[in-house]
């Protein structure tokens, strides 16, 4: 989108600008890595930085190609130190080797009924390499999220989001997570099994709080075919709920209570729900429009997004090189930040839609903005996953309240919660009806792989879409924040 404030080749640049062309430069940087560019020593990151503080003035001649030099140094710096650190792995592939790691989230079952976990805070052989190591076991203990364990096996080669992979080893406890915050986790989900059938149960914690393990196989395939396994996944969306929510109910009574109220219902949501690539995002870019909207001023989306994309990748490199959540999660809020305001100006004019016009509105724009990606790794076309999600997801706010509130009734009064759960149980059984029922029409899903470069140039119609929408709306990208 056209940058503000920018007028070549003489004028001066706003510094939102240079942080952005900063940020974007930086995701480049971390992208040549990839092809072979290193740098090596502390002494980029020191030219980088000089370079960034030198150019935070107005000057455009000096300032952009400064900001773009320092961008791109330094995420080919930090690109190269993080591959030091990987080669660890290389030289232990095919050996047996004994693993300690923190257990990243709730471990899930493989086909042959292996427990499959992912484990963090990896170390081996005195070394404490970075990167995460997957490990499944016919283990008979039960390791949870947060545990330390420990795992003997042939390391293997990693693929994706993990740089290792122990197969079928030996597993052990090695302490118990005692996280007050995990425990109360663990309670409430009991007790939700509790007052509801098992897979409203399941469903219900998947929306509300992400657990997606204790779903049956048949609703994850149903979700699979229809496109809606983002509904189960701790994500922006249910935190963008949380923080409208927080919004609609304090506003009129005082800026500062919904500051703390919204900060205080992401700071509770993210410490239950984990701190997954997704969800850290999520956070960041709730909580910067958060105190954005205290304060009463504005950040353009795409500035918003290259900032918060080069900070966590600026953090792990690993989320640019091969985090498909990663990727997913931006082109999903992309389409919420970019693509969904331009679809109501074009259809709504200055007027806003109601709030499941708006659900509707964005469910579609990230739909829209993450198909490419989707058929280009895993080559599943949901002919049927807008039209699920355009019924579905306006629900989901509904379904997480009425989650909550039979849980915490459980947790005060007991079996007598059943009856204060009724609401979730009548909604959820009626969502999962209609899941069944759509993903068992036999044209629901087909195949349809693309290859890369079809996807740059799908990106590249829908980049030029939105422009020419754009031009022709003239939508003021900086009059709303995400919040709202």
């Amino acid at each position: 989108m056209p940058t503000r404030n920018i007028a070549w080749p003489s004028g001066k640049v706003h510094r939102t600008t240079l942080i952005a062309m900063f940020c974007g430069s930086l995701l480049c940087g971390l992208g040549l890595v990839q092809a072979g560019w290193n740098m090596h020593g502390v002494v980029w990151a020191v030219v980088s930085c000089a370079l960034l503080i030198g150019c935070y003035g107005r000057v455009c001649v000096v300032a952009v190609p400064a900001a773009v030099l320092a961008g791109v140094v330094f995420g080919v710096w930090r690109g190269t130190d993080m591959q030091v650190g990987l080669a660890v792995y290389a030289n232990y592939i095919d050996q047996k080797v004994t693993i300690t790691g923190t257990v990243i989230d709730d471990a899930g079952y493989g086909d042959k009924g292996q427990r499959d976990m992912r484990l963090r805070d990896v170390q081996f052989d005195g070394r404490s390499p970075p990167g995460v190591v997957r490990v499944t076991s016919h283990t008979m203990s039960q390791p949870r999220r947060g545990d330390v364990v420990q795992a003997t096996g042939k390391l293997r080669e990693g693929f994706g989001n993990y740089q290792g992979a122990i197969y079928f080893g030996e597993l052990r406890i090695v302490s118990v997570n005692q996280n007050p915050a995990e425990a109360l986790r663990r309670q409430f989900a009991a007790g939700v099994y509790s007052v509801m059938p098992d897979l409203q149960a399941s469903l219900g914690l998947g929306v509300l709080m992400g657990i997606k393990t204790q779903l049956s196989d048949e609703l994850d395939s149903q979700l699979k075919t229809l496109a809606l396994t983002h509904i189960v996944v701790a994500s922006g969306y249910n935190l963008t709920v949380l923080m409208r929510l927080a919004r609609r109910l304090f506003e009129k009574r005082s800026k500062f209570q919904t500051l703390v109220v919204g900060s205080s219902l992401m700071s509770a949501f993210v410490v239950v729900t984990g701190f997954s690539p997704s969800m850290t995002r999520a956070a960041l870019v709730s909580g910067l429009s958060l105190l954005a909207w205290y304060f009463g001023r504005r950040v353009h989306p795409v500035v918003l997004l290259l900032f918060v994309a080069a900070l966590t990748a600026g953090i792990n490199p690993l989320y640019v090189w091969g985090d498909l959540g990663w990727w997913l999660s931006f082109l999903a809020f992309a389409g919420v930040l970019l693509v969904a305001p331009l679809l109501e100006h074009r259809l709504f004019g200055e007027k806003r839609p109601k709030l499941v016009g708006q659900l509707v509105i964005e469910t579609s724009a990230a739909q829209i903005t993450t198909l490419p990606l989707t058929l280009a790794i895993f080559g599943n076309l949901s002919i049927l996953g807008l039209p699920a999600n355009v019924l579905i997801v306006p629900l989901i706010p509904l379904a997480m309240l009425f989650t909550l509130v039979g849980g915490v009734a459980a947790a005060i009064i007991g079996p007598l919660g059943a009856y204060v759960a009724v609401p979730a149980v009548w909604l959820l059984t009626y969502i999962t009806s209609l899941i069944a029922g759509l993903s068992a029409i036999p044209w629901a899903a087909t195949t349809l792989k693309i290859e890369a470069w079809m996807m740059l140039v799908l990106y590249g119609i829908l980049a030029g879409v939105c422009i020419l929408i754009w031009r022709k709306t003239r939508h003021d990208f900086m009059g709303r924040s995400v919040i709202e």
